[in-house]
């Protein structure tokens, strides 16, 4: 586990279009799953969002390749302090333990006084389980993204 970097930009989208295919078949339209690539201007703005200092990550390895991360940065609405933007693992690392390693990473680089939310897709059973086992609760908030139905997390300052 270490902090990414812009040069992970490539690594980290070829893990979020990988997982997206995996974790999203049966939510999503097949079709639009099987036409995703990593494509350079996604990894542009990847490597944008990780030079401006505004979006923090981190990235999982396993012999040299990347094959997990989270982003976090500021939260986007006011339901939270912080917002974890994303937290994938390629399929063949699942129940691994690195994601739980992701999180606990990711919650620890917070500040204990912020808060901590996520948006999760509510057809998402295994994220939404994996992140209530961490602690996180439904905050009662939900909306709807190009169609699609998102509950929102909230896991509460830790401290002072």
């Amino acid at each position: 586990m270490r902090t990414a970097t812009p040069d992970d930009a490539a690594a980290i989208e070829n893990v979020r279009i990988a997982t997206w295919k995996y974790a999203y078949r049966g939510v999503l339209d097949d079709g639009y799953l099987d036409g995703l690539a990593v494509t350079e201007p996604n990894v542009a703005l990847r490597r944008q969002a990780l030079s401006s200092g505004r979006t923090r990550a981190f990235v999982a390895e396993s012999g040299g390749e990347v094959v997990g991360f989270s982003m976090y940065g500021d939260s986007r609405d006011e339901l939270a302090d912080t917002e974890v933007y994303a937290i994938y693992v390629l399929p063949g690392h699942l129940s691994t333990g690195l994601g739980r390693a992701l999180m606990t990473e990711t919650v620890a680089a917070i500040p204990a006084d912020r808060s901590i939310g996520l948006w999760v897709l509510t057809g998402n059973p295994r994220a939404r389980r994996f992140y209530e086992r961490f602690g996180f609760t439904l905050s009662g908030h939900t909306k709807v993204d190009d169609g699609l139905e998102e509950v929102h997390y909230l896991l509460a300052a830790r401290g002072d």
